[in-house]
């Protein structure tokens, strides 16, 4: 379980015990940092450029290394912290690296949708900056793009006819361009007329859309394409969310509500990573709870179901529940509005529960954290908040599971208190209040006589947290406790060696030591186990720094007798030659 887990991964600390990395070229450092990006490890990554990235006095590898900090800011979209780097470069810098920078920096402040502070950037550059011509070029498609942000089509209409007047363009790329600003313009009709040729995804989509608003083609046969669209665009991620968008729009000219309903759920998925500041349609979550009724007063209307008859209502939900969860959570969207109270309480779960059970956990989300309806997240009915901020817990996503937790201090009805109780106390952790989490983790054992696995477990894997927050004291104290109420050797043992984890990062080696070897062989009479050998060995460091040379070269040689690994034998031959060298600086001459 959750000690355990921890265990294998612990089991192999001593064999990973290398010198520091030290790197023959930039080029060799630089794909370090790129593999670590790709793995998801941003932070270490720029822990590594921090840490190696030369001074810019020695300007080629600076630049080189400056380069990847860049990417490494765009794999986390951190725009702001790219924009101000890239926007305070040292002097002496080559012009054709002063260019890219400021570049990007543009680039990073409108995916931020800071048009004014990109324009201000453009400006720098195209007064200033004596650049090449394609450069130039690209600073004023920047510029028209800036106004696309902030939906001034005047401008960027008037922006695009003097680029092409000075550079003498028209490939299908301005055609698109131009086409988007007459669609925002509300000018589809010639939109279409211009890109009705262009064969891409990204053409498609604009002639699609154009025709629609246009009506230049039926809503019937957009749907259709669109469908089609979404589907071979499901690798090209913003694309693919605005051809859902448009499934969406199309759905609804052609009265066709529940493919509507559908569409806007597969958008809003993935609306957070995927909408673009000015892209042409925008996932809207009041436009979902609308579509959720309009259907549900559709049907009902047919059904001849009366406005306040829940029971009714209620029953035609239950009934789409076990066949179609669309339609389902269309009808219980519609209750929340227009049901007693309890029967609201009761469709209030049946809808959460159903967004989580299909997947979209983000859904509910955007559904009440960025809609009219719920400007508060205090207004949010409280089993959503329970079940979002679960889903956030799960996504790590503490900052919004704190938020939601605020004013719930009672479980939700039917959840076990002490449960409850440990997910907050996980929540203060990471919010940092660990005052507050110990008092909760105190709370919960108060008054115990005993506790069950799976739960001592579960408590376990909170003090973790509370460990990496260095609360190492408190840490130890509600380990000991975990130990007395429950007596499984297996999860006394864990306590042991976490304890002893604590009492080290404390620098008490020498208790450390002893609970180590404690852990080594409790209920285990050899210790020869890879719990027991980890275990060991780590006892084997602690001794060592309590001055206790012996001892600890006694456990490592144990060790040393086990070891099978060549590297594994390696790093502990190591130790106990450092260890030789300890008492012979210690030893008077």
């Amino acid at each position: 379980m959750g000690g355990t887990r921890f265990l294998l991964c612990s089991g192999l600390l001593f064999l990973l015990q290398a010198p520091l990395v030290s790197y023959a070229t930039d080029n060799d450092a630089i794909e370090r940092v790129r593999a670590l990006t790709k793995g998801g490890a941003t932070q270490l990554a720029l822990r590594l450029l921090d840490q190696y990235q030369p001074t810019a006095t020695q300007t080629e590898s600076w630049m080189l290394w400056e380069k990847q900090r860049y990417a490494l800011y765009r794999a986390q979209r951190n725009w702001v912290p790219l924009a101000a780097r890239a926007t305070s470069l040292p002097a002496g810098l080559p012009p054709e690296f002063v260019h890219w920078a400021k570049t990007e920096a543009a680039r990073a402040r409108l995916s931020a949708s800071d048009a004014e502070g990109a324009r201000r950037v453009l400006r720098d550059l195209l007064w200033q900056e004596q650049g090449s011509r394609d450069e130039r070029a690209e600073w004023r498609q920047l510029v028209i793009r800036s106004y696309l942000i902030e939906n001034n089509v005047s401008d960027a209409h008037t922006a695009l006819q003097q680029y092409r007047a000075d550079f003498q363009v028209n490939g299908p790329a301005w055609r698109q361009l131009e086409a988007t600003i007459l669609i925002r313009a509300g000018k589809a009709r010639e939109a279409y007329a211009l890109i009705g040729d262009i064969k891409t995804h990204d053409g498609q989509l604009l002639t699609l859309l154009a025709g629609l608003q246009g009506e230049m083609l039926p809503p019937a046969t957009v749907l259709t394409r669109a469908l089609s669209l979404a589907e071979e665009t499901r690798n090209k991620p913003a694309l693919h969310h605005q051809a859902w968008l448009l499934v969406a729009e199309a759905a609804a000219r052609a009265n066709d509500p529940l493919r509507r309903i559908y569409a806007l759920e597969r958008a809003l998925t993935d609306a957070r990573e995927q909408a673009a500041p000015d892209a042409l349609l925008a996932a809207n979550t009041d436009d979902l709870w609308q579509a959720y009724e309009r259907y549900a007063e559709a049907v009902g209307n047919e059904a001849r179901l009366l406005v306040g008859n829940d029971a009714a209502w209620l029953k035609k939900a239950e009934a789409y529940k076990r066949d179609d969860a669309l339609q389902a959570r269309a009808f219980y969207a519609f209750l929340l509005g227009h049901a007693g109270v309890e029967t609201r309480k009761l469709a209030q779960q049946r809808f959460t529960d159903s967004l989580i059970e299909d997947g979209r956990a983000e859904v509910l989300r955007a559904l009440y954290s960025a809609s009219r309806r719920y400007p508060d997240l205090k207004a949010v009915p409280e089993y959503a908040r329970y079940r979002l901020a679960d889903q956030a817990l799960t996504d790590y996503d503490i900052t919004f599971a704190a938020r939601l937790m605020q004013g719930l201090e009672n479980p939700p009805a039917g959840e076990n208190p002490d449960s409850w109780s440990l997910r907050r106390a996980r929540v203060l952790i990471y919010a940092g209040d660990q005052r507050g989490a110990v008092q909760l983790l105190n709370g919960i054992l108060a008054g115990k006589k005993n506790l069950d696995d799976a739960f001592a477990e579960r408590f376990i894997q909170v003090l973790f947290d509370l460990q990496a927050a260095e609360h190492h004291t408190q840490v130890i104290a509600l380990l000991e406790a975990v130990f007395q109420l429950n007596k499984n050797p297996r999860i006394q043992r864990e306590c042991l060696y976490w304890t002893a984890d604590s009492k080290a990062a404390l620098g008490e080696h020498q208790q450390a030591a002893e609970l180590y070897l404690r852990s080594a062989t409790y209920q285990h009479p050899t210790g020869g186990d890879m719990w027991g050998q980890t275990a060991r060995y780590h006892a084997a460091e602690e001794l060592g720094k309590a001055g206790l040379t012996q001892d600890a070269r006694l456990v490592y040689q144990a060790l040393l007798r086990h070891a099978d690994d060549a590297k594994q034998r390696a790093v502990i031959e190591r130790n106990i030659q450092q260890l030789w060298l300890i008492e012979k600086k210690a030893t008077p001459r």
